[in-house]
C-alpha cells in the first residue's frame, strides 16, 4: 500500500467519521449501542432458516468482513438482525422523531401469540 493511499483512507475514514459523529450528536445523543454489540464475533448464531439472496454491498464492507474469516455473511446477517432487534427494542429510532411503540406492541403480540400457540392454543393465563 503506498503512502498517498494509506493518507487517503486516513482522511475518508476521519470525513466519514466526523459524519457519523456529527449525526450521532445531533439525533442520538441519548443513545447508544445494543449491549447486543458486545462479543457479536464469539456467540453462537441462532439456527434460522436461511434464503439466498443476490445483494450489492459497499466493496470495501464486503472485505472487510471477508478478512473476519469463515462465517462473513453469517456476521453480516447478525449485524442486520441486532440493527432490527435495536429498532423492534425502542434502543434506537429508524429516523429522527421516529415513534417505536408499534413496531415493540407488533412484536410483542408475535411473541405472545407464538407461546400461546407452544401451549396449543391455551390462553397464557390459564
Amino acid at each position: 500500500m503506498t503512502h498517498s493511499t494509506r493518507t487517503g483512507h486516513k482522511a475518508d475514514m476521519t470525513t466519514e467519521l466526523e459524519r457519523l459523529q456529527d449525526d450521532l450528536f445531533v439525533n442520538w445523543i441519548d443513545r447508544s449501542l445494543p449491549d447486543d454489540w458486545d462479543g457479536l464475533d464469539y456467540r453462537e448464531p441462532v439456527a434460522r432458516h436461511r434464503t439466498r439472496i443476490t445483494m450489492r454491498v459497499d466493496s470495501d464492507m464486503l472485505r472487510w468482513f471477508r478478512k473476519l474469516g469463515p462465517g462473513y455473511q453469517a456476521r453480516m446477517n447478525r449485524v442486520l438482525r441486532i440493527y432490527w432487534t435495536s429498532l423492534l427494542a425502542g434502543h434506537i429510532k429508524g429516523y429522527p422523531d421516529d415513534n417505536v411503540f408499534p413496531r415493540v406492541h407488533a412484536e410483542a403480540m408475535r411473541v405472545l401469540e407464538g407461546m400461546k400457540a407452544d401451549r396449543g392454543g391455551r390462553d397464557l393465563t390459564e
